[in-house]
């Protein structure tokens, strides 16, 4: 049996890289190929930041830290996404659950609430869950 950590929707992550990809090139632009050598504009934090919540929205559901890396390979460094998952998570934009998962508050199950590491959000939670349910 494979543990539950590493379990990786492929599916998943497929469609999200290609929707996160698109956007990268169009903020960048296409590469400039020179000599042999390939020249790519960095990306700013702000950026990368929205590509995360591009990311996090277009999965629709909690994504792993290993399914995020996996989606930003060659876009962002693991420091760099990193840096930014703690900011958008002090923030109380992007919740983490149990076993390094990342989601949306719209898109934190309510049965895994109890899993919420940063119990800032749980209240933005329950709210957008409430709406949904009186709807």
């Amino acid at each position: 049996m494979v543990p539950r950590q590493q379990v990786i929707n492929k599916d998943v992550v497929e469609r999200v890289r290609e929707k996160v990809q698109r956007e990268y090139l169009r903020i960048v632009g296409e590469p400039i190929s020179e000599g042999g050598i390939t020249l790519v504009t960095a990306l700013g934090d702000d950026e990368i930041e929205k590509l995360v919540l591009l990311a996090l929205r277009e999965a629709r559901q909690p994504l792993s830290w290993r399914e995020l890396k996996l989606i930003f390979s060659g876009i962002a460094g693991e420091d760099r996404l990193r840096r930014i998952l703690n900011i958008l998570k002090a923030n109380n934009v992007v919740a983490e659950l149990t076993r390094t998962r990342y989601a949306l508050p719209e898109y934190v199950p309510l049965n895994e609430l109890h899993k919420v590491k940063n119990p800032g959000i749980v209240s933005k939670i329950l709210k957008i869950k409430s709406g949904e349910t009186s709807q």
